[in-house]
């Protein structure tokens, strides 16, 4: 077994086990107050969608940064 087949396995293992935590915190009601709408959220929900929108908005600038970094060395 390669090494990166076995990162590859590794990492998808610490996913999974992450999840099945958070899956965990969904019996907790959190209260949340958006301006004039109270919500009432599990934490598991809160907790994975702020981590998707960071994960989202993480690529997003990276493909910003390496398409800029792409025409800045084609100009030159």
């Amino acid at each position: 077994m390669r090494v990166n087949t076995l990162i590859l396995t590794l990492l998808f293992s610490l996913v999974l086990l992450f999840s099945f935590f958070i899956f965990k915190l969904n019996n907790q009601v959190v209260s949340i107050d958006l301006l004039f709408i109270e919500k009432e959220i599990s934490l598991g929900k809160i907790i994975l969608s702020s981590v998707l929108v960071g994960f989202f908005i993480t690529v997003f600038f990276e493909l910003l940064y390496s398409f800029l970094k792409r025409k800045k060395e084609v100009n030159k």
